[in-house]
């Protein structure tokens, strides 16, 4: 496991922002490879036994169909799921340090997009009670750094839908979760937060499914590819 995932965190990030040498891009990279490294050898599962438990895989190219039999296979939510627009707009997001700290767990922007901060102490896959209890009469600490439509504007639906959703004018919070198909059913600890959206009495509540796997569509060259490998 860690000789699959490891890889990816390190090499993805440093070949996308390679022209960036400042060191609060290093920090993120090494925070990512280091929860990558901690999940892999959680419970004393060795690469095998988590392939084999989990289904983790190499990142490979996707595509929506792919995308979505993955998530009707394995019961994961189908709705509200979107992925990069292209290259580019990956690129783009990777680029903000706070985004690349949240790779693979999530973001939680208030009604004006601004993002709330997390507990930085706590696991990549902490925040259900706090999602739970999300409310708009209560206060919250914020960061400026990383808005909501530095996000929306670089993503589109899985399913190709273009209708707006009214959900996001109606909206208290959104809560933008990062998956990838390659960390297979392992996943279910970022789709089970729709529990918490439910379980939550309090507030107007949107969820992003976010595909953060490379697509056929972004027509990657075969160096771009074995770099992210």
């Amino acid at each position: 496991m860690g000789q699959h995932l490891m890889p990816f965190s390190l090499r993805v990030v440093f070949f996308m922002i390679s022209n960036r040498t400042d060191m609060d891009i290093f920090h993120c990279i090494v925070k990512i490879a280091a929860m990558i490294i901690l999940f892999s050898v959680s419970s004393g599962c060795n690469k095998t036994i988590m392939h084999l438990k989990y289904g983790l895989t190499q990142p490979k190219e996707e595509t929506p169909a792919t995308l979505l039999l993955f998530l009707e296979k394995h019961h994961f939510p189908a709705d509200n799921q979107y992925m990069f627009a292209d290259s580019g707009s990956f690129i783009g997001a990777v680029r903000n340090p706070l985004f690349l700290k949240h790779l693979l767990s999530h973001m939680i922007f208030d009604r004006q997009g601004t993002m709330l901060l997390r507990d930085t102490t706590q696991c990549q896959w902490s925040g259900f009670d706090k999602i739970k209890f999300l409310s708009p009469d209560s206060a919250y600490e914020k960061c400026s750094e990383l808005r909501l439509d530095s996000v929306t504007r670089r993503i589109q639906p899985v399913k190709g839908n273009s209708v707006k959703d009214e959900s996001e004018l109606e909206a208290d919070f959104t809560i933008v979760v990062t998956w990838a198909k390659f960390i297979g059913t392992y996943n279910y600890r970022l789709f089970n937060l729709q529990d918490a959206v439910k379980q939550n009495k309090s507030a107007r509540v949107r969820l992003i499914w976010l595909n953060v796997d490379m697509q056929e569509s972004w027509k990657l060259t075969r160096e771009q590819k074995m770099a992210i490998k």
